[in-house]
């Protein structure tokens, strides 16, 4: 690789690297996994601006019982305190949709809450509508 090829080469990957930093902020999906869950432990996406509402959707490696427990969480800033919206128990999670409690700018985390004795893998995914 010639000198000019490897400056070439760091610059695309200083713009594909600015650029996907971009995507991780408001507005955009969130999600986690696969992630080890202890028993009684709780994991969540990130937090994402979603005026709309969203879809959260997972699954989870759990054989026994009703699974864990899911659920989402709604802002109406970044730092306010968060309510719950949605909590359901299943092993894998489909597609669940939860819209805002009123017009404006809402801020969305899905979570997962290990209910059973055993450590789970899981993996969530919360996208804004």
């Amino acid at each position: 690789m010639t000198r000019r090829s490897r400056r070439l080469a760091v610059a695309v990957g200083a713009v594909v690297a600015a650029s996907a930093a971009g995507l991780l902020g408001a507005g955009q999906a969130g999600a986690t996994g696969p992630s080890q869950v202890p028993p009684d432990g709780t994991v969540c996406t990130s937090l994402i601006r979603a005026d709309a509402g969203v879809v959260l959707s997972g699954s989870s490696t759990v054989n026994s019982g009703s699974g864990p427990l899911w659920s989402i969480k709604v802002a109406g800033s970044a730092t306010g305190p968060e309510s719950e919206v949605l909590r359901t128990p299943a092993r894998t999670l489909p597609p669940s949709t939860v819209v805002p409690p009123a017009p404006g700018t809402w801020f969305f985390r899905g979570c997962l809450r290990n209910t059973g004795p055993l450590t789970t893998s899981v993996q969530l995914e919360l996208d804004p509508i």
